[in-house]
């Protein structure tokens, strides 16, 4: 009662004066500003519901922070769950590596050229009734277009589209001002990047032609060329420029699809060819997901992490549909690909406010060992597809 008395003077006012009052009220007043100053930041996630990416450099809409992933253009809900029976697991050899794959190495062939009318046309109906037992909402696919490819195209531009054109203030790891102070929205940005180079190298490889003796298409050579500029540069050229004309060049593909002069092939060996591409890139990922950085690292290989899981999960929820016949050829094809499909939807929900590095026996969370979890299933269910 003295103290409420007398609050500035005697022994209550010695108490306030103590130098480890002052530095508790000043770490608290930091963590609060931190928090603040991280939301303002935080990822802006982003929908490509009712996109087309025929339309160019048009942008897709920037949505608010904790939306639900969707379906990339054009979408026509159907749905999708993981797998009710057990599934089969891996070789030994394949199991203990399957977080270390590295390399661009490309498989045999598993089979013989589809008929791509034929693939397309079963890819058009799937769609299973989905509630998800233990799961917060089915997984809406795509409705893919009857050209073979075209969705899939249209997906990967209307990605890279979007953190150009669609993002508040636009691609920013070359921001000389502003991106200094925004590395969370960087480092997806890099992860978007990265994933889309996978994406589009497979597509000019493989997945646009008949075998090795067939030639490449010219504009997917120069898209190719172009995405792996620097995204650092910002001046003569700008990565934003660069970027734009390889979006130009896989729209000019897209153009010779619809018009038959190029062909896009549903066949085992491609659909290996990419799986074992995401594969390789995504244990790089699991890596540096769980080896010791700094506090102020953390968010980086986390957001960094979170490009590229968001890609894989836009581009094979159109690979799902696309190359359903394909998948159904091999032993328990679609449900593993429900499953990576699931956990990718997983790592899409890890979304933190403030990124947290804590031990993984700690009070606190460890962010980056959130979303690994889904992540490496999804590594392991690859490297499962890819022995079948």
């Amino acid at each position: 009662m003295r103290c409420l008395r007398e609050p500035s003077g005697g022994d209550c006012g010695k108490l306030l004066k103590r130098p480890s009052m002052y530095l508790l009220i000043m770490a608290t007043v930091s963590f609060i500003v931190f928090g603040v100053a991280n939301l303002t930041v935080a990822i802006q996630k982003h929908s490509l519901e009712g996109e087309t990416a025929d339309q160019p450099k048009t942008s897709l809409p920037a949505a608010q922070d904790h939306e639900q992933p969707a379906v990339p253009p054009p979408a026509r809900e159907q749905a999708v769950q993981p797998p009710a029976q057990p599934l089969p697991q891996a070789p030994a050899e394949t199991r203990g590596d399957q977080q270390s794959a590295h390399g661009t190495g490309q498989a045999a062939p598993l089979g013989s050229l589809q008929g791509h009318g034929e693939s397309q046309a079963e890819g058009h109906a799937e769609g299973q009734a989905a509630h998800g037992e233990g799961q917060g909402h089915a997984i809406a696919l795509p409705e893919v277009s009857a050209i073979p490819g075209v969705t899939f195209v249209d997906t990967l531009i209307a990605l890279l589209d979007h953190e150009l054109h669609g993002r508040t203030l636009g691609w920013r790891p070359n921001d000389i001002l502003i991106g200094r102070f925004t590395d969370d929205i960087n480092n997806y940005q890099l992860g978007v990047l990265e994933a889309v180079r996978f994406t589009a190298l497979r597509l000019k490889d493989s997945l646009t032609r008949l075998g090795d003796a067939d030639t490449y298409d010219p504009d997917l050579e120069q898209a190719v060329n172009l995405l792996m500029n620097s995204a650092y540069s910002w001046w003569f050229p700008s990565a934003e420029t660069q970027y734009d004309e390889a979006l130009d060049h896989l729209r000019a593909f897209k153009t010779k699809l619809e018009s038959g002069q190029r062909s896009f092939y549903y066949r085992r060996d491609n659909l290996e060819a990419l799986l074992s591409a995401y594969k390789d890139l995504l244990g790089n990922v699991n890596r540096s997901l769980v080896m010791p950085v700094g506090y102020f690292q953390a968010d980086d290989h986390f957001y960094y992490a979170k490009g590229v899981a968001h890609v894989y999960f836009e581009m094979l929820k159109v690979v799902r549909v696309a190359f359903k016949t394909q998948l159904t050829s091999t032993m328990h094809g679609q449900d593993i690909l429900d499953t990576v499909l699931h956990e990718l939807s997983v790592a899409e929900q890890v979304d933190p406010w403030i990124v947290l590095n804590s031990d993984l026996d700690s009070f606190f969370a460890n962010h980056r060992a959130n979303l690994n979890a889904p992540l490496s299933e999804v590594a392991h269910m690859l490297t499962v597809l890819s022995q079948l």
